[in-house]
């Protein structure tokens, strides 16, 4: 008998605990159909050391909390010579990258509306050759997509600590150039850029000059430039386009072109 009953106690206390189980389960169901008030906002203190407001300016800025850059004021410009690449991606490996490309409306100037190859002809009369041409990277064959043929770059450091790189990824016969500057000058960019290339537009010397260029849409090389007098583009032989050798101006005969 006292085995019976014990037995009989416990599957009661089963059976309590099932309807309890059962009736929270039907209660959170009625409430979570019905429609509740908004509840009011509670106002939380955070520690100094998790401040929401911290996390978000370091994930706008790739991860580093970079503070408000000045207002770019440019003293000096120096390019980085084609032997000084390592030495600058050295420097400068932790810099996070900002970009403008051709900006429209009214904010735009003659670097947005000039012509390529105009803008590389008063480069080479101020800083000389490019950091980098089409035919210095790693691999000249076919196949890539039209973004990933760079045909010339210019490094730069301003007042010898910004670091900027100018590229030029559409060709002679685009407009204006991509800028890049570290992501502190991001809503700055506009400026900086301005203030770094003001020389360009207040001359209009300009240099002879030749490069590869490859247009993907055609798979086809070209020898393009300026020879001092007239802007040229000429379809250029493939088997002397030679990764690592730029091409030379073709100084006593000339460059045909249009």
């Amino acid at each position: 008998p006292d085995a019976r009953a014990q037995q009989e106690r416990s599957e009661d206390a089963n059976l309590g605990r099932l309807y309890r189980r059962a009736r929270i389960d039907a209660v959170a169901d009625r409430l979570a159909r019905r429609p509740m008030p908004p509840a009011r906002p509670v106002r939380l203190s955070t520690p100094r050391l998790d401040s929401l407001r911290a996390w978000v300016a370091a994930t706008a800025t790739g991860g580093r909390q970079e503070e408000n850059a000045p207002r770019p004021r440019i003293r000096e410009r120096r390019a980085v010579l084609p032997v000084g690449t390592e030495v600058f991606e050295r420097r400068f490996a932790d810099v996070e990258w900002a970009y403008l490309g051709r900006v429209t409306g009214p904010r735009r100037t003659a670097l947005d509306t000039m012509q390529t190859r105009r803008l590389r002809a008063r480069l080479q009369a101020r800083y000389g050759d490019p950091t980098r041409t089409v035919v210095d990277t790693d691999s000249l064959m076919g196949g890539r997509s039209a973004g990933d043929y760079i045909q010339f770059e210019y490094w730069l450091v301003a007042n010898d600590t910004i670091p900027l790189k100018v590229v030029d990824p559409g060709g002679p016969f685009d407009r204006g150039l991509v800028v890049s500057a570290p992501a502190r000058y991001r809503e700055r960019l506009p400026e900086l850029r301005a203030a770094v290339f003001a020389p360009l537009l207040r001359t209009r010397r300009r240099a002879p000059y030749v490069d590869y260029y490859y247009d993907p849409a055609t798979e086809t090389w070209y020898r393009t430039g300026f020879d001092g007098e007239r802007f040229f583009t000429v379809p250029a032989d493939r088997r002397d386009v030679v990764p690592g050798r730029r091409p030379t101006l073709r100084r006593g005969r000339g460059e045909a072109g249009p």
